[in-house]
Protein backbone atom coordinates (compact mmCIF):
# COMPACT_ATOMS: atom_id res chain seq x y z
CA UNK A 1 0.00 0.00 0.00
CA UNK A 2 1.45 3.32 -1.08
CA UNK A 3 1.22 6.23 1.34
CA UNK A 4 0.52 9.78 0.29
CA UNK A 5 3.40 12.26 0.39
CA UNK A 6 2.11 14.16 3.48
CA UNK A 7 1.62 10.92 5.42
CA UNK A 8 5.09 9.71 4.48
CA UNK A 9 6.58 13.06 5.54
CA UNK A 10 4.78 12.97 8.90
CA UNK A 11 5.92 9.39 9.54
CA UNK A 12 9.51 10.35 8.75
CA UNK A 13 9.29 13.35 11.11
CA UNK A 14 7.83 11.16 13.86
CA UNK A 15 10.57 8.57 13.35
CA UNK A 16 13.28 11.24 13.54
CA UNK A 17 11.74 12.71 16.71
CA UNK A 18 11.74 9.23 18.27
CA UNK A 19 15.44 8.93 17.48
CA UNK A 20 16.12 12.31 19.07
CA UNK A 21 14.14 11.33 22.17
CA UNK A 22 16.00 8.00 22.27
CA UNK A 23 19.34 9.79 22.12
CA UNK A 24 18.24 12.19 24.84
CA UNK A 25 17.16 9.26 27.05
CA UNK A 26 20.53 7.62 26.40
CA UNK A 27 22.40 10.81 27.34
CA UNK A 28 20.44 11.30 30.56
CA UNK A 29 20.82 7.60 31.41
CA UNK A 30 24.60 7.75 30.99
CA UNK A 31 24.73 10.86 33.22
CA UNK A 32 22.59 9.05 35.82
CA UNK A 33 24.91 6.04 35.63
CA UNK A 34 27.98 8.20 36.25
CA UNK A 35 26.27 10.05 39.11
CA UNK A 36 25.16 6.75 40.65
CA UNK A 37 28.73 5.48 40.59
CA UNK A 38 30.09 8.72 42.06
CA UNK A 39 27.42 8.92 44.79
CA UNK A 40 27.80 5.23 45.67
CA UNK A 41 31.56 5.52 45.96
CA UNK A 42 31.29 8.63 48.15
CA UNK A 43 28.67 6.98 50.37
CA UNK A 44 30.80 3.86 50.65
CA UNK A 45 33.85 5.87 51.68
CA UNK A 46 31.99 7.68 54.48
CA UNK A 47 30.18 4.53 55.60
CA UNK A 48 26.66 5.58 54.59
CA UNK A 49 26.15 3.32 51.57
CA UNK A 50 22.53 2.31 51.01
CA UNK A 51 21.87 -0.74 48.89
CA UNK A 52 18.24 0.38 48.41
CA UNK A 53 19.29 3.73 46.93
CA UNK A 54 21.89 2.02 44.76
CA UNK A 55 19.32 -0.47 43.42
CA UNK A 56 16.80 2.29 42.70
CA UNK A 57 19.37 4.25 40.69
CA UNK A 58 20.72 1.18 38.91
CA UNK A 59 17.27 -0.10 37.96
CA UNK A 60 16.36 3.38 36.69
CA UNK A 61 19.41 3.25 34.43
CA UNK A 62 18.42 -0.18 33.13
CA UNK A 63 14.82 0.88 32.46
CA UNK A 64 16.10 4.01 30.69
CA UNK A 65 18.33 1.92 28.42
CA UNK A 66 15.50 -0.50 27.64
CA UNK A 67 13.15 2.39 26.89
CA UNK A 68 15.70 3.87 24.50
CA UNK A 69 16.07 0.50 22.75
CA UNK A 70 12.29 0.23 22.44
CA UNK A 71 12.08 3.65 20.75
CA UNK A 72 14.83 2.71 18.30
CA UNK A 73 13.96 -0.92 17.50
CA UNK A 74 10.15 -0.92 17.28
CA UNK A 75 9.90 -4.66 17.93
CA UNK A 76 7.51 -6.63 20.15
CA UNK A 77 10.54 -8.05 21.96
CA UNK A 78 11.77 -4.55 22.86
CA UNK A 79 8.33 -3.60 24.22
CA UNK A 80 8.06 -6.72 26.38
CA UNK A 81 11.59 -6.20 27.69
CA UNK A 82 10.74 -2.65 28.77
CA UNK A 83 7.66 -3.96 30.57
CA UNK A 84 9.66 -6.77 32.14
CA UNK A 85 12.37 -4.47 33.47
CA UNK A 86 9.87 -1.84 34.65
CA UNK A 87 7.91 -4.43 36.62
CA UNK A 88 11.10 -6.04 37.94
CA UNK A 89 12.33 -2.61 39.02
CA UNK A 90 9.12 -2.02 40.93
CA UNK A 91 9.41 -5.41 42.61
CA UNK A 92 13.03 -4.84 43.61
CA UNK A 93 12.90 -1.27 44.85
CA UNK A 94 9.45 -0.95 46.39
CA UNK A 95 8.55 -2.37 49.73
CA UNK A 96 4.95 -3.11 48.91
CA UNK A 97 2.29 -5.40 50.27
CA UNK A 98 2.43 -9.15 49.67
CA UNK A 99 -0.55 -8.85 47.30
CA UNK A 100 1.28 -6.21 45.22
CA UNK A 101 4.37 -8.42 45.12
CA UNK A 102 2.28 -11.41 44.05
CA UNK A 103 0.67 -9.37 41.28
CA UNK A 104 4.10 -8.19 40.12
CA UNK A 105 5.44 -11.75 40.03
CA UNK A 106 2.33 -12.85 38.12
CA UNK A 107 2.88 -10.01 35.63
CA UNK A 108 6.51 -11.08 35.10
CA UNK A 109 5.38 -14.68 34.60
CA UNK A 110 2.77 -13.53 32.07
CA UNK A 111 5.43 -11.60 30.15
CA UNK A 112 7.56 -14.76 29.97
CA UNK A 113 4.53 -16.70 28.70
CA UNK A 114 3.94 -14.02 26.07
CA UNK A 115 7.59 -14.17 25.02
CA UNK A 116 7.51 -17.97 24.82
CA UNK A 117 4.23 -18.51 22.99
CA UNK A 118 3.21 -15.30 21.23
CA UNK A 119 6.46 -13.96 19.80
CA UNK A 120 7.54 -15.31 16.46
CA UNK A 121 11.11 -16.20 15.53
CA UNK A 122 11.46 -12.79 13.85
CA UNK A 123 10.44 -11.05 17.10
CA UNK A 124 13.23 -12.78 18.98
CA UNK A 125 15.97 -11.89 16.49
CA UNK A 126 17.65 -8.61 17.27
CA UNK A 127 17.47 -6.51 14.12
CA UNK A 128 20.13 -4.09 12.99
CA UNK A 129 19.57 -0.36 13.26
CA UNK A 130 15.98 0.57 12.62
CA UNK A 131 15.22 2.13 9.30
CA UNK A 132 12.78 4.95 8.70
CA UNK A 133 9.42 4.09 7.23
CA UNK A 134 9.67 3.40 3.53
CA UNK A 135 7.24 4.51 0.87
Amino acid sequence: MRRSKPVHTLLRIAWNLELIIGLFILLVTVVEMVLTGKDSLEALLVGQFSLDEFLVSTMNVIVGLELMKMLILHTPRAVTEVLLFAIARQLVVSHSTPVDTLLGVAAVALIFVIRKFLHSKEDMDLPGPASPPSE
